[in-house]
């Protein structure tokens, strides 16, 4: 069974809200009893059958939910539907022709060179970060990107299943300083190719591509550019792509945990830097990894010290760099400056809402405040994010077991958690316990 077309026909019948509806309404129901049924001395058995009862249910709106849908004329089962006639999708017609949502998907890495797939990501999440200063057009963050790398997917249906007009697909090819990258534009409201271009050249012409490859976009969309958008459009972090190389290297390696990935990252962002001394990232990056390294492995104040040096010249070459922020907020953390620490992970959130390494800063300082709870929703953030990031999930069952709640169960719905009571968590496939840590 192909679980994403599965997914995929779940959400084209509407199955998850009525769901993720009768779980929250049962819940209620339970708790409102619980506490009204002592004052009435109702006899125990009498909430036994009323648990028993909603547990029951929930297969039961599970399975009315696939059967029969809602239209304007009536109940009537799914299957007999035509394509318009339920209310949610007359809903999302309504809105189709202002849909402006673009996903990037990302970039599959053709070349033959091993260790070469940080370069294909790069170009991905470059194109991305270009279009999304774009006011007119909505585009999919990094993280949702990534998580249709390996999809098997036609893009009718993940474009449905996104709620994107709007795909772009690609493949980059490396053969030592050639390049050849190939784009293509899809309408998936009307399953059609709106076009697609070939770009051959050298490694140093990587971000007159990535210019391209965005303009056109904007000239075949027909978004009209304020100045402002324009110029952020042509921008670089840097001019020198054998800098911009090496910090994309460095950033492949600077999560995998290892204190000797952590050094490599450290020599390959100094040497980002050497190349551009003003290049903004390698510095953040720089932060980083020097933040890591001393957080997990070397508690030498030099790695501290250099992890702020490092976060404070990024800021001063990019002021709106949510990576040096959020470097900064791990600085300022080790240093029990919780202060400091919060506003820097705030501002970080604030330019970019999809910074994993933001979320965990700010959680682990709500840890230390005592606002667990706070804490939980942003691990489960960075989870959401970034769900290898395997320290959120130490950092989820501290807060659960000083909150003593392990009687709750996180469960996965359309990829958004809610958190339950265990007396519904009947469908193992999609339950996330709080005690849960990674295999290895």
């Amino acid at each position: 069974m192909n679980l994403k077309k599965y997914k995929a026909e779940l959400k084209r019948r509407n199955v998850f809200k009525p769901a993720i509806t009768y779980l929250i309404v049962a819940w209620l129901i339970a708790q409102v009893s619980d506490v009204v049924l002592p004052t009435f001395n109702a006899p125990p058995y009498f909430m036994k059958t009323l648990i028993f009862i909603l547990i029951i249910g929930f297969p039961v709106t599970l399975i009315f939910a696939w059967l029969y849908e809602f239209t304007p004329q009536g109940i009537k089962k799914t299957k007999n539907n035509e394509a318009d006639t339920s209310i949610s999708r007359q809903l999302k017609n309504g809105v189709k022709n202002d849909n402006k949502k673009l996903v990037v998907l990302p970039f599959q890495n053709k070349s033959s060179q091993k260790g070469s797939k940080y370069f294909s990501d790069g170009l991905t999440e470059e194109i991305i970060i270009r279009l999304s200063g774009i006011k007119e057009l909505d585009v999919a963050s990094r993280s949702t990107s990534m998580r249709y790398r390996d999809s098997k997917l036609d893009v009718v249906s993940l474009g449905r299943e996104l709620n994107a007009r709007y795909l772009l697909q690609g493949t980059v090819r490396r053969h030592n300083d050639d390049l050849r990258i190939s784009t293509e534009l899809i309408d998936v409201e009307k399953d059609s190719e709106l076009w697609a271009e070939i770009y051959r050249g050298k490694i140093a012409d990587v971000f007159d591509i990535q210019e391209k490859v965005s303009k056109k976009i904007v000239n075949s969309l027909q978004l009209k550019l304020s100045s402002k958008e324009k110029v952020a459009l042509s921008q670089r972090a840097t001019l020198n792509t054998e800098a911009h190389d090496a910090n994309l290297r460095a950033r492949d390696f600077l999560f995998r945990y290892t204190k000797s990935y952590l050094l490599l990252a450290v020599d390959l962002f100094q040497n980002a830097i050497d190349l551009d001394p003003k290049y903004a990232a390698a510095y953040a990056g720089m932060s980083e990894a020097c933040g890591l390294l001393y957080e997990t492995h070397d508690k030498k104040p030099k790695w501290l010290e250099k992890a702020e040096e490092s976060s404070l010249k990024a800021l001063i070459y990019d002021p709106g760099s949510s990576e040096a922020y959020s470097a900064l907020g791990l600085v300022y953390y080790n240093k029990n400056l919780l202060d400091e620490a919060l506003i820097s992970a705030q501002k970080a959130i604030s330019f970019d809402p999809d910074n994993f390494f933001a979320y965990w800063i700010r959680g682990r300082l709500y840890r230390m405040m005592d606002r667990d709870s706070e804490a939980i929703i942003d691990f489960n953030k960075v989870l959401d994010i970034k769900s290898d990031f395997h320290s959120a999930f130490g950092d989820l069952q501290m807060c659960y077991e000083k909150l003593k709640d392990k009687k709750i169960c996180r469960i996965l719905f359309n990829g958004q958690h809610y958190f339950i009571p265990p007396i519904y968590c009947i469908t193992p496939m999609t339950l996330v316990p709080t005690n849960f840590m990674p295999s290895h």
